[in-house]
C-alpha cells in the first residue's frame, strides 16, 4: 500500500519501501486500486517469483518477496489489525512461526475447468487462468493435477487432495497444522511449574476434533461444538471416553456447555469461521478463561468488550 495525494492506494506486486510507477484502475470512496507499471527502485527483499502465472492467478500474493520478510509483513498486518479492530494500543504479537516448507505444502487445491481451459480463477474474477502446475501444492496433489489434465475433464470444479482422509475442515498445510496443535497445547499447559486447568475443555467450532482429540488427555471432560453434522459424526467416531461432541450453533449451545465446569477450571478454545464471533458468543465468554485461535482478524473486534484477564492468548501459524 502507498499513498497518492494522501489517499491510500493498493498495488499488487509491490513491496514496502519501493519506488514504483503505477496506473490507477479503480477509484473508491476511501482508497484507490492501481496496477504496477514499473519498479523504479526495488526492495532488497524482492525475489523472482517461481510461478509463471503469479499475480494472474488469484492464489498467491507474496511470491515476489523473500520469505523472512513475508513473515515480518504478516506480523505487522496482525499487529495493525489488533490495534484497529481490537482496540489494543500495544498488541502482544510474537514473531511469526514460519512454515517448514515455503512451497509444495498445500494438501488440496480447487481446479476449475471452463471451455477446455483448466486452471484457477483470476483474482476477483471467474475467468480461468490456464495452469499446468501449482507450485504450492504438495507432490501428491501435483500428481493428481497431472492425472486430471490427462483426462481432458469436462467443465466444472474439481477438488484435488491428498488420499489420506480427514474429517471436517483441516489446515491446508500439514506441517503447520502440527505446529499449531503444539502451540495450542503449550498455551493450555505452558510449563510444569504452572498449575494446569484440567477440569473442562470446550472446543467451539471444533470441526472433526482437530484440537480436542489432541488435548483430551489433559482434561477430565472435553465438549466439542460444531454445526456440521458430518464433522461431529467423524469426531464422535474417534472420541475417547471423556469426549462429547454436539451438533449445533455455538451461540445456542455454548452457555449450557459452560455450566459443565467451574469458571476457574474451564478452558474455552475458539477457532471460529472467518466472520468471527456472534454477539451471543462474546456475551457468554466474558467470565471464562479464554484461549483464542483465529484465522481472521474479525475475532479481534470483540476484544475491547472483554475484561483484560479473559482476552485471548494468540498464536500465529504463518
Amino acid at each position: 500500500m502507498g499513498r497518492v495525494d494522501g489517499i491510500a492506494c493498493f498495488v499488487p506486486g509491490v513491496i514496502d519501501g519501493e519506488e514504483v510507477r503505477v496506473r490507477i484502475q479503480k477509484v473508491k470512496s476511501r482508497f484507490l486500486e492501481a496496477g504496477l507499471l514499473e519498479v523504479i527502485e526495488a526492495s532488497p527483499y524482492r525475489v523472482a517469483a517461481p510461478c509463471p502465472v503469479f499475480l494472474k492467478c488469484g492464489g498467491c500474493n507474496y511470491q515476489h518477496i523473500d520469505y523472512a520478510h513475508q513473515l515480518r509483513i504478516k506480523e505487522n498486518q496482525l499487529r495493525e489489525a489488533l490495534r484497529r479492530l481490537g482496540g489494543l494500543a500495544e498488541p502482544p504479537v510474537a514473531a511469526m512461526i514460519p512454515s517448514p516448507e515455503e512451497y509444495g505444502y498445500r494438501n488440496r487445491i480447487s481446479v476449475h475447468v471452463k471451455d477446455g481451459q483448466v486452471g484457477f480463477y483470476a483474482e476477483g474474477s471467474n475467468k480461468i487462468v490456464p495452469v499446468e502446475k501449482c507450485f504450492i501444492a504438495s507432490d501428491e496433489v501435483k500428481e493428481g493435477f497431472k492425472d486430471l489434465l490427462k483426462t481432458r475433464p469436462h467443465d466444472g470444479d474439481y477438488l484435488i487432495g491428498e488420499k489420506k482422509r480427514y474429517g471436517g475442515f483441516r489446515q491446508v498445510n500439514n506441517a503447520v497444522a502440527e505446529i499449531l496443535k503444539k502451540s495450542v497445547k503449550d498455551a493450555v499447559r505452558p510449563s510444569d511449574e504452572v498449575a494446569p486447568i484440567k477440569e473442562l475443555l470446550i472446543d467451539a467450532y471444533c470441526g472433526a476434533g482437530f484440537f480436542a482429540h489432541e488435548l483430551q488427555e489433559m482434561f477430565e471432560k472435553v465438549i466439542g461444538i460444531e454445526r456440521s453434522i458430518a464433522s461431529i459424526a467423524m469426531a464422535s467416531r474417534q472420541a475417547a471416553a471423556n469426549e462429547e461432541y454436539l451438533a449445533g450453533d455455538v451461540e445456542a449451545m455454548l452457555p449450557t456447555a459452560l455450566l459443565a465446569g467451574s469458571s476457574a477450571g474451564t478452558v474455552l478454545l475458539l477457532d471460529p469461521p472467518s466472520e468471527g464471533l456472534a454477539e451471543q458468543v462474546t456475551e457468554a465468554i466474558l467470565e471464562c478463561p479464554l484461549l483464542g485461535s483465529s484465522m481472521s482478524p474479525a475475532i479481534q473486534q470483540h476484544l475491547p468488550e472483554m475484561p483484560r484477564d479473559s482476552r485471548p492468548n494468540t498464536a500465529s501459524n504463518r
